[in-house]
């Protein structure tokens, strides 16, 4: 939906207003000194307020770009109208049938990392949150499951039909977030910045700064590039699947076809901390995550029940190469580009083994959370927020 809320908050992606300190200062709101004046401490300049331009679209005052209203889709795109930087995979329409995503509940290692993310930024009823990276907007459907107001932005545009009905979804790019200051308390980003080079990365954590209020949070999940002594079973368990999905015995392509185009730009826990710093914020809470019963349960023995189960349902006629059936959690076949039949939903008893086993995967953090490794959940705060004792 396009809600009147939404509206308020969107300015142009990359004209910022000439008011500002000394340094950032500028009579001129153009993008040419972007980075400068973003990246001032005082906090940069507000983004230049987009105008309504008839029923369908927004136009920015400063460079005159228009941005159209899909309101039939539900969404608005304020993308940058030049190229930022490079765009994910993700972003391509075959790519995104191939991952296939349902609307139905996170769950499994999924719903791990949702609940990490309701529980380090406090989330309640009535919050207004902000997914970066929302995607097909199933993280942004969970968040609001629980009263809060959920924003989804994302590069691609292809939201789930339920999403675009009930949030508030913005096409836009993250290194250049169209949010005026202060527009959100809360915010999150999943499984995002391994995407990035270490400018793109810089440039998502200060937007975030940015359009976070003085007191808010960001949520983040990704990894450095550093491991524990637990993270050479979850190798041991990776190369196990490579080989078991070589000899045909589990589907290994679909992990592989997610991660690859992961630039890992995050060298180390301090790296991460040093990007943060420069962009204004701090790591107020840290949480490790190390995969020992979400590598055994859902990256090994789920995988060989899902290739059993095809094999079963493939009609006896069909080619060899011909994978029918889905996963237990909906998830699409990944060896055949080609197939984009309506993926249905996982059913109640499907989802019901999915929910019993996701608490077995919650036992990686309980258990394992407090050793250094290199996957992470983190929660960030502006560097002048009061730190975690003397928050009220």
């Amino acid at each position: 939906m396009i809600s009147d809320a939404l509206l308020r908050k969107l300015g142009c992606p990359t004209c910022l207003e000439a008011a500002g300190c000394e340094r950032c200062g500028r009579a001129a709101a153009g993008p040419d000194d972007y980075a400068l004046r973003a990246g001032c401490a005082c906090g940069g300049p507000d983004k230049v307020a987009l105008h309504a331009d008839g029923e369908d679209g927004l136009r920015c005052p400063a460079c005159a770009a228009r941005y159209p209203l899909d309101r039939t889709g539900g969404h608005v795109d304020v993308s940058p109208r030049s190229a930022v930087g490079a765009v994910t995979q993700y972003a391509d329409h075959e790519f995104h049938e191939r991952l296939g995503v349902v609307d139905a509940p996170p769950v499994l290692s999924a719903r791990v990392k949702a609940d990490m993310m309701r529980g380090l930024l406090d989330l309640k009823p009535g919050d207004s949150v902000l997914d970066l990276g929302s995607g097909a907007g199933k993280f942004a459907l969970y968040a609001s499951d629980c009263g809060a107001t959920a924003t989804g932005v994302d590069i691609a545009p292809f939201f789930l039909p339920r999403a675009a009905a009930t949030l508030d979804l913005v096409i836009g790019d993250l290194r250049r977030l169209p949010f005026r200051k202060g527009s959100f308390p809360k915010a999150y980003t999943l499984d995002v910045l391994e995407h990035l080079d270490e400018p793109g990365v810089c440039e998502v954590l200060l937007e975030a700064r940015r359009v976070l209020t003085p007191r808010g949070a960001l949520f983040v999940y990704t990894h450095a590039m550093e491991s524990s002594k637990l993270a050479s079973f979850q190798r041991a368990v990776n190369r196990l699947a490579k080989r078991l999905g070589r000899a045909g015995l589990i589907d290994h392509e679909r992990e592989a076809m997610r991660k690859s185009d992961h630039v890992n730009a995050i060298a180390s826990h301090e790296h991460f901390e040093a990007l943060c710093a420069g962009a204004g914020l701090r790591v107020a809470d840290r949480r490790y995550y190390n995969v020992v019963f979400k590598a055994v349960i859902e990256d090994l023995l789920l995988r060989m029940i899902e290739q059993r189960r095809r094999a079963r349902s493939a009609a006896p006629s069909a080619p060899a190469h011909d994978h029918a059936g889905e996963s237990a959690a909906g998830a699409p076949d990944a060896h055949d580009a080609h197939d984009h039949a309506p993926r249905k939903p996982p059913s109640r008893f499907e989802l019901s083994v999915a929910m019993a086993l996701t608490w077995l995967l919650k036992l990686d953090v309980v258990l394992f959370g407090g050793i250094r490794t290199g996957p992470f959940f983190a929660r960030l705060e502006g560097l002048g927020s009061p730190a975690a004792g003397e928050r009220k």
